[in-house]
């Protein structure tokens, strides 16, 4: 356990000297700015994101947390969830549950595209079975529903095959388009919204540029234009920031904190959220389909001494398969713990007392992967497991990872909705398909949950699923993160909500 911890932290250490040969002693303090506001021409902001942007068409990746930061400037949904993850009005100004069954609604007044178009119920409607016909990563969840109706220019009605109390949070993910477009997945790749924001340019995986629009319904933006520039390495994000190439940067990595927090124009800023870390056995591929393989996988690793090595107090090891800031995802009875002899027991009940070889996929757009996965590798190495990492770019990846062409694969992700339904119902039920995992009766207690409307019975029946979910051993649940944010002091009325999806539209640049 000791030389895991020093290899790490050595490791850390000498990335932290590095990091504070860019920058001179510091405040440490965040500071609030409160000079006058730059004028229009100047208001032109550049943020590094954590996550990169592969593509901009929601409908095929919905869960892609950098294309939402994004989208959800440009475009945007019937509801949003506020800091409870309680749905509240953006496209629809009302709604209700006419019956268990039928959720009506109402359509706000006034509402235009940025190419001038009125929003309408038939946009709302061709939007939705756009996303239903996809099959993509909300499949489902979406599943519940059983028709979608225009029933005049500003009502709406949804009915689903059962009740189900999670819908408007599932709403709160499925960005507005215009039918006229519905089929058009050209359109669909660089899309006109209804948000205060319109795409200017992009480039996968690199950067994307939004302009103000300019006939938004709403308050317009301050900014005149906003840039999502991802830098992977963690040298010129620092650099970038203390230069004023970038005003903001998402996300900073442990080792980089302290930099940050000394420079005397930065405010540093870090709360709860609802993104995790977690890796996912290829459970059709052998030996994966083993769950004695999985477990061992599982208590192989030191999960406490590699997340406060790398990560300190920005992260924390996971208790169940989702973040415990969301409600439902309850802590687990029983966890595996480290335990490396048992481990080697397990591989031999399982048939490889000699061990086995196999890869681990990760995308380089996320970064600071290399050290955790390079943790990983030398944890199942010293149970007699040879892994070999594939460290792909993030097209390769998303292919490789849609194909299930993999054997163990790490990523983020996000309980967007603030619910567990939207991760352990989208991601593990055996119509979902993610990585070959199937469990009837853990389909059956998830779709109780989702029925029901009583907060204690639901508590109780996600209990139930994850205790079922941590024998199976699907997954490896890592870590859920504080998001934070590194911005100059220059930037004013930004707030960073437990989605990381940041409202751009009311921040500003000061002198």
């Amino acid at each position: 356990m000791n030389s895991i911890r020093e290899k790490i932290s050595l490791a850390v250490a000498a990335t932290a000297v590095a990091m504070m040969a860019l920058t001179g002693c510091g405040s440490g303090t965040a500071s609030t700015g409160g000079g006058a506001m730059l004028p229009d021409e100047q208001q032109n902001l550049t943020f590094v994101p954590a996550f990169a942007v592969p593509g901009l068409d929601p409908t095929k990746a919905p869960l892609e947390m950098g294309s939402n930061q994004v989208l959800s400037n440009v475009l945007q949904a019937l509801v949003k969830l506020d800091e409870n993850s309680q749905p509240q009005p953006q496209l629809a100004e009302s709604w209700e549950w006419t019956t268990p069954t039928t959720l009506t609604l109402k359509l706000r007044e006034g509402v235009t595209f940025s190419d001038g178009q009125a929003l309408s119920s038939a946009d709302v409607k061709a939007t939705l079975e756009r996303y239903i016909s996809q099959k993509q990563t909300l499949a489902a969840v979406l599943a519940v529903i059983e028709s979608v109706s225009a029933d005049d220019p500003t009502t709406v009605t949804i009915t689903t095959t059962q009740p189900t109390g999670t819908l408007l949070g599932v709403l709160s993910m499925l960005f507005i388009g215009q039918a006229a477009h519905a089929q058009d997945d050209a359109w669909w790749a660089k899309p006109t919204g209804t948000g205060p924001f319109v795409i200017n340019d992009f480039i996968a995986n690199d950067k994307v540029s939004l302009t103000r629009n300019e006939g938004y319904w709403g308050e317009k933006a301050k900014l005149r234009s906003l840039t999502f520039k991802l830098i992977t390495d963690v040298n010129a994000k620092v650099t970038a920031l203390s230069n004023g190439q970038a005003q903001v940067l998402n996300d900073v990595p442990f080792d980089q904190v302290a930099t940050v927090e000394a420079m005397s124009n930065v405010a540093f800023t870090q709360t709860e959220g609802l993104t995790y870390n977690f890796l996912w056995f290829n459970n059709a591929r052998e030996p994966f389909t083993d769950v004695r393989v999985r477990t061992a996988m599982w208590e192989a690793v030191d999960l406490p001494t590699i997340v406060e090595s790398l990560y300190g107090d920005t992260a924390s090891v996971m208790d169940s398969f989702c973040p415990t800031s969301a409600f439902g995802c309850v802590a687990a009875t029983d966890m595996p713990s480290y335990d490396p002899e048992h481990a080697k027991k397990l591989l031999a009940e399982a048939g490889y007392a000699e061990g086995f070889t196999a890869d681990v996929i990760f995308s380089t757009a996320n970064a600071g992967y290399d050290s955790l996965i390079s943790a990983l590798v030398s944890a199942w190495n010293e149970i007699g497991v040879t892994i070999t990492p594939r460290a792909l770019d993030g097209a390769t990846w998303l292919s490789e990872f849609s194909a299930l062409n993999w054997d163990m694969d790490v990523q983020p992700n996000q309980t967007a909705t603030g619910d567990a339904d939207y991760t352990l119902n989208r991601l593990y039920k055996c119509e979902a398909k993610r990585m070959g995992y199937c469990n009837p009766e853990l389909d059956q207690l998830m779709a109780q949950a989702q029925e029901s409307n009583d907060a204690q019975a639901r508590l109780k029946l996600y209990q139930q699923v994850v205790d079922t979910m941590v024998k199976d051993a699907p997954a490896i649940p890592l870590f859920q993160t504080k998001p934070n944010v590194a911005a100059s002091n220059t930037v004013q009325g930004l707030t960073i909500p437990p989605t990381e999806f940041i409202d751009w539209s009311t921040v500003y640049l000061t002198e």
